[in-house]
């Protein structure tokens, strides 16, 4: 925060010497780089965010109503996912294998899907 820091002292300096309309004028453009600041590290995370979605849809297969990562040869890595829950939310649920031994529900949106292998 060199840049901010930098203002301040400029700041208190006007400010000390009776510089009082320059500091009225300083002090509003210290306010306004702190969220510029801030909203660019928000967007930074939201940018990596949607990349790592993005990487992971990139990997998807679709398969007996579920999803499946697949790895750089096109084999099966993960799975079985959810359809619904990455659908609706972007968020990968693994699909549990119900008493009946041959379906899968998955344990958050009791979405049926897949078979038990």
């Amino acid at each position: 925060m060199g840049l901010i820091n930098e203002l301040k002292a400029v700041s208190d300096t006007l400010q000390k010497i009776g510089q009082v309309d320059l500091y009225q004028k300083i002090t509003p453009l210290i306010d306004d780089i702190i969220k510029i600041r801030k909203q660019n590290i928000e967007l930074k995370e939201e940018n990596a965010n949607l990349k790592e979605k993005l990487k992971i849809k990139d990997s998807l297969v679709f398969k007996d109503n579920c999803y499946y990562t697949i790895d750089e040869e096109g084999k099966i890595k993960d799975g079985p996912f959810c359809s619904s829950c990455w659908d609706n939310e972007g968020k990968l649920i693994h699909h549990h294998i119900t008493n009946h031994d041959t379906v899968l529900v998955c344990p958050v949106c009791k979405n049926y899907g897949g078979k038990s292998e």
